[in-house]
């Protein structure tokens, strides 16, 4: 098949849709089929095995309590670009990922059907609200146009699919996120962390949403000589990560690492911590620690409690730093808990493989 994936969201951005987009391209790619992939201007200069057509130039907002990603360009160029693209390519399957995201995320199906009638389109939705506000409804109505012209929609999770049902009025499929093991067989401590401490991980975004600030509070009540706080990631609460750095000589900041870097990161943690307060279709930072089979703590809200489950992780109260840090505890102190959690952490990644995803997708595109 001739596949164009569209994704407002791309490398080198560090977000879970910019790495799943990657992957299904490169996965669809091994499976024999010519892709392309559609996004915006991030002056980038890629060296991937599949062509990059850049439809303008990003910018961003922030919203739903993070950074939303966006192409800005002027309407009939972009859908000129669109055009020219599916037709010298002979593309008969436009998949667009995030069709409720604006300006060209959520009209971008509808560019593709006026461009060539017979495409078949599909439109995977990534994110969930934190709550059902009258905005959204509002805005919703005005989507609603444009989200007919996927032919298919699929969602991450049973939870954004009933969502995304609520709204639209319209069948969800759910096919859930990949984990590529085979990359994360070869993890190996950071020598900076080869010492006996107790080491906590963060891996996200630093803002509002993702719950740094939770995890940084939990982690203030039980400090002390035994544990490091690790934290990976960038965004507008590094400043207050910052602010507890100057007191607190054992919490540590990376924000600009490499995807293949963040394995070994990954490698050298005890225990990972996922705070977040809402708003997850699914949490592909989830599958990363099973598969290096860490033992992990999470908020429980919908999104995260489809992927984890009681045997690889531990759930706390959204917002509760209190139980979180009681949970961090638990862990520390539990040797045999730890080692039950990483044992079915494996198990469970092995679930989302890439090579069982993939085949859902190819069935989606072939309905």
């Amino acid at each position: 098949m001739n596949i164009a994936i569209f994704s407002e969201s791309f490398l080198p951005l560090k977000t879970g849709v910019a790495k799943f987009t990657h992957d299904l391209a490169r996965k669809l790619k091994q499976r024999g089929h010519n892709v392309i992939l559609l996004t915006g201007n991030f002056k980038t200069d890629y060296n991937l095995d599949f062509p990059i057509i850049k439809l303008g130039e990003i910018s961003k907002i922030y919203a739903n309590g993070s950074y939303t990603y966006f192409i800005v360009s002027e309407p009939f160029k972009f859908y000129r670009r669109i055009r020219e693209v599916l037709n010298d390519y002979k593309i008969e399957i436009f998949h667009n990922q995030g069709p409720l995201g604006p300006p060209y995320s959520v009209m971008s199906s509808y560019f593709a059907k006026r461009a060539k009638k017979d495409i078949k389109t599909i439109g995977t939705f990534h994110s969930k609200q934190m709550k059902i506000t009258s905005s959204l409804k509002l805005y919703s109505k005005f989507a609603s146009v444009f989200i007919k012209y996927n032919d298919i929609l699929t969602a991450p999770s049973i939870s954004t699919a009933n969502e995304m049902k609520l709204l639209f009025n319209r069948q969800v499929l759910v096919i859930p996120n990949g984990i590529d093991l085979e990359k994360f067989k070869n993890g190996k401590k950071l020598k900076i962390f080869e010492n006996e401490k107790f080491k906590i991980l963060y891996v996200g975004r630093l803002d509002y949403r993702k719950g740094i600030d939770i995890l940084l509070k939990a982690f203030e009540l039980i400090n002390n000589k035994d544990f490091e706080l690790i934290i990976v990631g960038n965004g507008p609460l590094k400043k207050l990560v910052l602010e507890y750095m100057k007191k607190y000589s054992n919490i540590f900041l990376f924000d600009n690492v490499s995807d293949e870097e963040l394995i070994d990161y990954y490698s050298s943690a005890d225990i990972c911590v996922f705070p977040t307060r809402g708003g997850e279709a699914f949490g592909i930072v989830l599958l990363e620690a099973f598969a290096l089979s860490k033992p992990v703590i999470c908020s429980n809200i919908d999104g995260y409690n489809e992927v984890a489950k009681d045997n690889c992780a531990i759930f706390f109260e959204p917002e509760s730093y209190h139980e979180l840090s009681r949970k961090i505890l638990l862990l520390y102190e539990d040797l045999d808990l730890r080692k039950r959690l990483s044992e079915n952490a494996l198990k469970r990644a092995m679930e989302f493989s890439w090579e069982k995803v993939i085949l859902e997708f190819e069935k989606a595109y072939a309905l």
